[in-house]
């Protein structure tokens, strides 16, 4: 009979509020990057596994308010080496803010006795050949952390995401 790895509780770090992020059709993409720390004052050998959680708000604005036509936005979660990630789309519709959650692993393997950073990114993309327009995107970041081999979360274990 398998046992799966004990866990600590998740900890939930603060939400960073991120600037906010114009697009166009002109230029459809944009990245955002995001550090991701977990930390205790006396850690323990253990290793640390969470997510990354983006929620954007986004607002297409059509060069001609009379063109009708939906295009999509991409959302991505993903470690910053890598490039490719997690990700969620959606429509817009002009006039109609629409909101999407994205959830992205955070790397699994750093001993919280070392100090755990990841740096992520959060990038957006508009439909390459969508009509013209602008997409205003509002976006927060959130992580989420928990101790892989005990149930007990270690003594002033904290989370945080913020801007390099």
């Amino acid at each position: 009979m398998a046992t799966s790895q004990p866990l600590s509780d998740d900890v939930l770090s603060n939400e960073l509020v991120g600037e906010p992020v114009r697009i166009t059709t002109a230029a459809p993409k944009a990245t955002r990057r995001v550090i991701v720390r977990a930390s205790a004052p006396k850690p323990p050998d253990n290793s640390v596994e969470g997510e990354l959680t983006a929620r954007v708000t986004a607002r297409w604005i059509p060069d001609d308010p009379a063109q009708t036509t939906t295009p999509w936005l991409r959302v991505i979660v993903s470690e910053e080496e890598v490039g490719s990630g997690w990700d969620g789309s959606t429509v817009l519709e002009a006039g109609r803010p629409v909101t999407l959650e994205v959830f992205g692993r955070i790397p699994r393997g750093c001993e919280l006795n070392t100090g755990c950073e990841w740096p992520m990114n959060v990038g957006f993309e508009l439909q390459p050949d969508a009509v013209p327009g602008t997409v205003e995107l509002e976006w927060t970041a959130q992580a989420t952390a928990r101790v892989v081999d005990t149930s007990d979360v270690p003594k002033g274990f904290t989370v945080s995401v913020s801007a390099p």
